[in-house]
């Protein structure tokens, strides 16, 4: 089984060719938000390096959100394009639970946060169980603080994991220590993970046509927001 996954969801453009066996090749770009640009070249140079042509590719995966609402835009244009040339299903997943993918089987709990600005952020909270992640608290839009509390009062033991890990690490660490913090390579978001991830969707028939593909932003984006609340004044 080979699988073609992309993340465009943050300021990484990821692209990589997994199967069963191996991480055939991955790209990595984290410089410059400039993906409508990046993605397509990065795919295709990718592919061309590992002599796959898209025609021979099983199946494709994409973060479907939380992030950055123009990445996610890119992505999911570029996967659905794709899909709907080549007659391909597609696998939806999480940002988040990509992002928690990154810390393999630890006992701790893991946060992945994305940063929303202002002290917001997205986050949620996974746990490895019978060598899968689970899911223990649902992805949402919330505050640094808020989460940080919700911890501390149920006791968890976590390791924090995203770039609003960084940004907001010296909050954190009035919570909590520097244990609790990956190594800084770990922070961003790897297609790798995504498709490695995908491999065990896809044998649960988790997957999608191109038309059926969605975002889940999990909160309206910024525009929408602000012409909302010109028309509540």
């Amino acid at each position: 089984m080979k699988i073609l996954a992309i993340d465009t969801s943050g300021n990484v453009a990821s692209a990589s060719l997994v199967d069963e066996q191996k991480v055939v090749g991955e790209i990595n770009i984290n410089y410059k938000q400039n993906h409508s640009v990046t993605i397509v070249p990065i795919i295709d140079y990718l592919l061309n390096m590992v002599d796959v042509d898209l025609k021979n590719i099983d199946f494709l995966a994409c973060t479907c959100g939380p992030g950055s609402f123009t990445g996610l835009r890119i992505g999911a244009a570029t996967i659905k394009a794709i899909a709907h040339v080549f007659n391909k299903k597609i696998i939806p997943i999480s940002t988040l639970e990509v992002l928690a993918y990154n810390v393999f089987m630890t006992d701790k709990f893991i946060v992945p946060i994305i940063d929303a600005k202002a002290e917001r952020i997205f986050a949620g909270i996974y746990i490895w169980e019978n060598n899968k992640l689970k899911n223990i608290y649902k992805d949402q839009a919330t505050t640094i603080r808020d989460i940080l509390d919700y911890i501390k009062k149920n006791t968890i033991d976590p390791i924090f994991i995203g770039d609003g890990s960084i940004i907001y690490k010296s909050i954190i660490k009035e919570y909590f220590n520097e244990e609790n913090f990956v190594p800084i390579g770990f922070n961003m978001q790897k297609s790798s993970s995504l498709g490695n991830l995908a491999i065990n969707y896809a044998k649960e028939n988790k997957f999608v046509d191109y038309n059926n593909f969605y975002i889940d932003y999990i909160r309206k984006p910024q525009a929408q927001r602000e012409m909302e609340e010109r028309a509540n004044k």
